[in-house]
């Protein structure tokens, strides 16, 4: 099969969260099974051309916004899949270090043209080589795009007009609005879906991939199930509901040759599940790092999070107060974000400066050690589609605290993890003092959760398979429409 994926991000080109590492894993995984695969992204300026050995490969003209741009496009293989990346001045310029811009409007007219540019490149591909995808595979609103310009512009072009389109939601909350304008501009047809118009949503870049894709899937199966109430929709469970049969809930996988406690050069010492004593040495090393007292019986609880209201730092920074007043234990906190929860994050380091350690930024060999060192791994999030770190933490050894909503449920058991319902401080409190306890006085049921959670497998082997399963249902389903 041909799969071409279309996404902002992929690791380890240029990455912010992620959907940069489902792009970075899934299509190798996809490639390992036999398949041909090709991904589009854009050629942002913070990508280093020469590291990954970028070559020129392709450049067309294309009119857009009234001129001529010249599209030039550049690839490398990694990991058994050719990589295309788009640049057209003014979009995605060497001098922008940046993925996503502070001004949604202006990404909005970024990410349309990438859209249009990356099936041109399909139609020249078509002609050169008569590769062309038997299916698009688009992610989150920036190229949401890709299913609208096939239905009303690009479908009638040779190469184009017979592949369905599966788009993937990684994050409801970011819609991208303000299409109407940027489509205008470009000289592209209005948007014409009635459920779009029905519901005042054709000003939407995220509810127009809803509308005209062809198949639809969330990162987790519990994800799927909360996007389609009023709390989880964030304004498009109208949407959501009336194409529910088109949507499906894949759980994300992790890169397990990538992240591997038994093979890791990062660590201080590497270990597996059955050598666990080797990981005192890295809760060791990691409290002598970060200069808090090195003891290897006092349980150390991590976080490794963007800080944004998503990922719950608020209630976090309080219930860690509390938890570090009464309790001998330790915190240390990876990441970065808002002002305002930074600020929460580093006064908690200041106030307890033998027991909590924060850095602020992102190192992601320090967040390794991290996970190999702590004793628990907290998620508090408000919503969580999938999430990442929980599942790398329980493949160190490092146990779960996590609010139980979306992927968080679908991929920490309650024999495993330790989970909470309510978005407040107080049951986060709650399921630490649990975690302490059981760590404290519970040593066999510890040592147990510990083993299981290493146990667990979370490799994109199965669910790129149920990718492929939803692939072939994507097909079938354009196939009765020709």
């Amino acid at each position: 099969m041909n799969i071409l994926f279309i996404a902002a991000e992929c690791a380890p080109f240029a990455k912010v969260g992620g959907l940069g590492d489902v792009l970075g894993a899934l299509p190798a995984a996809l490639a390992a099974m036999g398949h041909s695969v090709r991904v589009v992204l854009p050629h942002h300026g913070n990508i280093n051309d020469e590291a990954f050995g970028l070559k020129p490969a392709a450049r067309f003209p294309m009119n857009w916004n009234e001129d001529t741009t010249q599209v030039v496009v550049s690839s490398t293989i990694h990991r058994q899949v050719a990589h295309f990346f788009i640049r057209g001045y003014p979009f995605f310029s060497p001098d922008e270090k940046f993925i996503y811009h502070q001004d949604e409007g202006i990404d909005v007219g970024r990410y349309l043209f990438l859209s249009a540019a990356a099936l041109e490149l399909v139609h020249i591909w078509d002609e050169q080589d008569g590769w062309t995808p038997d299916v698009y595979h688009v992610h989150d609103w920036h190229t949401a795009f890709i299913p609208y310009l096939l239905t009303r512009k690009y479908g009638s072009k040779p190469g184009l007009e017979k592949a369905p389109t599966v788009f993937s939601i990684h994050n409801l909350r970011y819609q991208g609005w303000g299409l109407g304008w940027h489509l205008e501009r470009a000289g592209l047809p209005p948007v014409d879906h009635g459920l779009l118009h029905a519901t005042n949503r054709a000003d939407n870049s995220l509810a127009v991939g809803l509308a005209y894709s062809t198949m639809l899937s969330t990162v987790s199966p519990r994800y799927a199930m909360e996007i389609n109430s009023l709390a989880g929709g964030f304004g498009l469970d109208g949407i959501l509901s009336a194409r529910q049969t088109r949507l499906v809930g894949i759980l994300n996988g992790i890169d397990t040759a990538l992240w591997d406690p038994s093979t890791s050069s990062v660590i201080t010492r590497p270990f597996s599940v059955d050598t666990l004593s080797g990981r005192q040495a890295n809760k060791l090393a990691l409290q002598s790092e970060l200069g808090i007292r090195q003891d290897k019986q006092v349980p150390l609880i991590g976080a490794v999070m963007r800080l944004v209201e998503q990922k719950g730092p608020g209630i976090l920074a309080s219930a860690m107060r509390i938890i570090l007043t009464h309790r001998d234990c330790q915190f240390v906190l990876l990441g970065n974000g808002q002002y305002e929860y930074e600020n929460l994050m580093r006064w908690l380091g200041y106030d307890f400066p033998t027991k909590a350690s924060v850095a602020l930024g992102f190192d992601e060999s320090l967040a390794e050690r991290i996970y190999a060192a702590a004793d628990f791994f907290v998620m508090p999030s408000l919503f969580e589609p999938c999430g990442i770190g929980q599942m790398i933490a329980m493949r160190y050894g490092a146990v779960p605290v996590v609010r139980a909503v979306g992927g968080l449920v679908d991929t920490v058991p309650p024999e495993i993890g330790f989970l909470f319902h309510d978005f407040h401080p107080g049951a986060l409190e709650w399921a630490l003092n649990q975690a302490l306890d059981t760590y404290q006085y519970r040593n066999q049921e510890w040592i147990s959760r510990q083993q299981s959670a290493m146990r667990m497998d979370h490799s994109w082997e199965r669910s790129a398979c149920r990718y492929i399963d939803l692939y072939e249902q994507a097909i079938a389903i354009r196939r009765m429409y020709e």
